[in-house]
């Protein structure tokens, strides 16, 4: 576990309606898990649900991916960090990435999401909040 581009983390317990009926976690609750903790870091940079209303702002996922390294059981505690994926190229979209760890510090998946924000008075897609580009974007030109 590298801590040079972890900008948040949280604990997690492996539930039993995480797991699927081969006794293990369900590929939907790893990217549950993933949203889960990406909210988490929203609300610590400010991007709470009344921010995001009277911002007239929602996030949009555009594209989500999963590589699966390691079983996950239930009750077992896990770690998922939020880390600055790659450019998007777009000052309308950002990527994280969600690294998910078992208790012994395995990686267990790598979860990549790319998305945006959605004005709800114009009903469109915009371009990234200033709260965004300082704590993601200046990360990601720190961490190249």
């Amino acid at each position: 576990m590298s801590d040079a581009k972890v900008l948040f983390r949280k604990q997690i317990e492996v539930r039993w309606s995480d797991c699927d009926s081969n006794q293990h976690m369900r590929h939907s609750a790893y990217a549950d898990f993933c949203a889960h903790t990406r909210v988490g870091y929203m609300i610590k940079v400010g991007m709470t649900q009344e921010w995001l209303k009277k911002q007239g702002l929602g996030p949009v996922l555009f594209k989500e991916e999963t590589e699966y390294f390691r079983e996950l059981f239930m009750g077992e505690m896990v770690e998922v960090t939020v880390e600055i994926g790659e450019p998007t190229g777009s000052a309308k979209s950002v990527q994280l990435v969600n690294n998910i760890y078992r208790q012994n510090g395995d990686l267990a998946a790598r979860h990549k999401a790319v998305f945006g924000w959605f004005s709800m008075t114009e009903r469109k897609v915009v371009e990234l909040p200033d709260v965004v580009k300082q704590h993601m974007l200046e990360e990601q030109i720190e961490n190249a």
